[in-house]
């Protein structure tokens, strides 16, 4: 999940070595995203500011790594400055406490969901509901492949923006972004808004389900999210 109002994150995708720039880092995939207001306005991100994205995408990769080897409360942030390569000074100026970090982690997949939807909306194809189902999928897939071995990380990173209340933030955010996709083919406001909620409902208990099943493959995962949310469907037509 992305922060919210556009702050920049990043995404891992373990075994995979594909950047924004086309850049290569160990083995991770980092995307960075940029504000939503200078996107839309046209405006690119200057030097400087490309570089601060990249020390930040850093040492998140970093953190989440040594996060996902030792646990998280195990885990010091001399030693995530150490992995990502900057000055204990440079990390508290991202990052003042080891929870933010985990903040942005999950945050940055509110902001892929969006994403998605937005480059599904810019397609200019016609909408139906299937088509969201498999964005949601798709999104899955991604999370399970961030989770990598390590369910128990990404489970606590859930429960601590739960927590913290940060949660419900992220919900909101991505119930804007489906309830404005699926307004495209449901009528009525207000139930517009419901099936987006009971959608990503869905999505959020499903991903849990999984964690909490240490043996549950990813196929599991998948095939479960979708037919779940394609039960929806019912109500939908």
């Amino acid at each position: 999940m992305l922060t919210a109002g556009g702050v920049p994150g990043v995404t891992f995708v373990p075994g995979r070595v594909v950047a924004e720039a086309g850049q290569e880092s160990r083995n991770w995939t980092i995307v960075h995203f940029v504000d939503s207001n200078a996107k839309a306005m046209g405006v690119r991100p200057t030097l400087h500011g490309r570089r601060k994205q990249q020390t930040r995408g850093e040492i998140i990769r970093a953190a989440f790594e040594l996060f996902g080897q030792h646990g998280y409360e195990d885990v010091s942030m001399d030693s995530v400055a150490e992995a990502a390569g900057v000055s204990r000074a440079t990390l508290f100026n991202y990052f003042p406490q080891k929870e933010l970090i985990l903040r942005e982690i999950a945050a940055a997949r509110v902001a892929k969901l969006k994403a998605i939807l937005e480059e599904f909306a810019a397609s200019g194809k016609k909408a139906r509901y299937d088509d969201i189902v498999e964005l949601m999928v798709r999104l899955t897939v991604e999370n399970a492949r961030i989770s990598g071995g390590s369910k128990k990380l990404l489970m606590e990173t859930i429960f601590r923006q739960a927590s913290q209340g940060v949660l419900l933030v992220a919900r909101a955010e991505a119930v804007e972004a489906l309830a404005a996709s699926v307004g495209r083919f449901v009528r009525g406001k207000k139930r517009v808004r419901r099936v987006a909620e009971t959608a990503f409902a869905i999505y959020m208990a499903t991903m849990l389900e999984w964690l909490m099943r240490e043996s549950a493959p990813q196929k599991w995962l998948v095939e479960t999210m979708r037919e779940r949310l394609l039960v929806l469907r019912e109500g939908v037509a």
